[in-house]
């Protein structure tokens, strides 16, 4: 390889990568910001606490349901396709919620339409895109920081958000954030461009056997139909395994995304105190997902999931038992960031490496399906707890014996040695 073409493959890898993350940017920006919405979208449609957080439930499991389908979708039409609906339809969910004065309309909008276009930015399409491109030594890390670009979504705008909310209302707020929502399209399609060809690895001029070492029974048998790769999926005990993990990671998640900000104003804080607050997640978030990209280089991922897991229930009992002060909402707040999205790296890494980069998208998105339901269950569950109790005690305890399962079983995962 000459050094010019080594020059021009590291500027379209970070060129991507840059794509890649303000897709996933702007995704999770909207979606992970729901809490800040919360108390703006009770006001603006008279319902109550509990009613807008069966809403935010309904679009959890949209989001997951959603996965698998757009994952299929992209498989037969393209990413481009696929992703440019994405940004069409969060669009469109987002521009028509401040009109909704009901349950029914407000589950069609934000339960249905804003979530089914974020599911379709998904990252293991987003991810499946670039990894045509790109080679694959330096993967781990590029998919670490477009998963980090996830908390940059989340700390710039929660308090922007929250701030033309205060300022100008709901409705002024959305059409703002449209106008970088529909630049996905564009984006999306040089990402997608030529994404057929796939980027030769080469190590002192010899071939990378990616088939080398893999013992799965996938890996075993040539795949047709996506219910054959299910069927096959489900009988893989590490398959079986992260799926379990990541129902506590959507339990854990949801409660964060949907409830944290609401949390922190019950203590006394103002809105703008929860949401610079909260913004303190996303940059955290930052950090963790690229640590954890670096981590997953070089150590086992299902050690590194282990214990990013793990660190969860340790940060709620911290939560539980610290005065309730702005530097400790703060703290707790950028805690659950270096634990929350950096999951995503060593779980996507895992099926990659077990499974093959060509399955990625479509079994990371049956995994997330099930993340979903967990995130559909205390979404809808804390709303009606908090009206109940006036308090997020019992979901957090939940959470904790959720998350150490998680961790445990984790450790039980069999890591291929080599990628697929």
């Amino acid at each position: 390889m000459t050094k010019n073409n080594s020059k021009n493959r590291i500027l379209i890898v970070i060129l991507l990568t840059i794509a890649g993350g303000f897709i996933y940017a702007m995704n999770c920006g909207i979606r992970n910001n729901y809490g800040i919405m919360l108390k703006s979208i009770v006001e603006n449609s008279g319902t109550t606490i509990a009613s807008v957080s069966f809403v935010f439930a309904v679009a959890q499991l949209t989001f997951g349901v959603v996965q698998p389908l757009f994952g299929i979708l992209a498989s037969k039409k393209g990413n481009f396709l696929t992703l440019a609906i994405g940004a069409i339809l969060t669009t469109s969910g987002m521009l028509l919620a401040p009109y909704s004065k009901s349950i029914l309309t407000l589950t069609i909008c934000i339960g249905i339409l804003l979530p089914a276009g974020t599911g379709a930015l998904s990252y293991g399409l987003i991810i499946g895109s670039v990894s045509t491109k790109i080679p694959q030594k330096y993967m781990s890390t590029v998919s670490g920081i477009i998963n980090a670009s996830s908390g940059l979504g989340n700390s710039l705008m929660s308090p922007l958000l929250n701030t033309l909310i205060v300022g100008s209302g709901l409705a002024y707020a959305m059409k703002i954030f449209s106008i970088p929502m529909l630049a996905i399209i564009p984006v999306s399609y040089l990402i997608c461009k030529n994404s057929s060809k796939k980027v030769d690895d080469k190590v002192d001029n010899k071939e990378i056997n990616t088939n080398a070492g893999f013992d799965t029974p996938i890996s075993n048998k040539k795949i047709i139909s996506t219910k054959e790769l299910f069927t096959l999926a489900l009988t893989d005990r590490t398959y079986i395994l992260l799926m379990i993990g990541f129902f506590t990671c959507g339990f854990h998640m949801a409660i964060i995304t949907n409830h944290l900000p609401t949390e922190f104003m019950s203590f006394g804080f103002s809105s703008q105190q929860s949401s610079y607050a909260f913004s303190i997640y996303g940059i955290t978030t930052i950090i963790g997902s690229v640590a954890a990209g670096i981590l997953c280089d070089k150590f086992k991922m299902k050690n590194v999931l282990a214990f990013l897991y793990g660190l969860r229930p340790l940060t709620i009992i911290l939560f539980f038992i610290v005065p309730k002060t702005i530097f400790t909402i703060t703290l707790i707040a950028g805690l659950f960031g270096i634990s929350g999205a950096s999951t995503v790296s060593p779980v996507s890494g895992i099926i990659g490496k077990n499974f093959g980069s060509k399955y990625l998208a479509t079994l990371f998105g049956f995994v997330f399906l099930l993340h979903q339901i967990g995130g559909f269950i205390s979404a809808w569950l804390g709303g009606i707890l908090f009206e109940m109790m006036n308090s997020y005690s019992a979901i957090w305890t939940a959470d904790i014996l959720l998350c150490t399962l998680a961790a445990i079983v984790s450790y039980m995962i069999y890591e291929n040695k080599k990628t697929a």
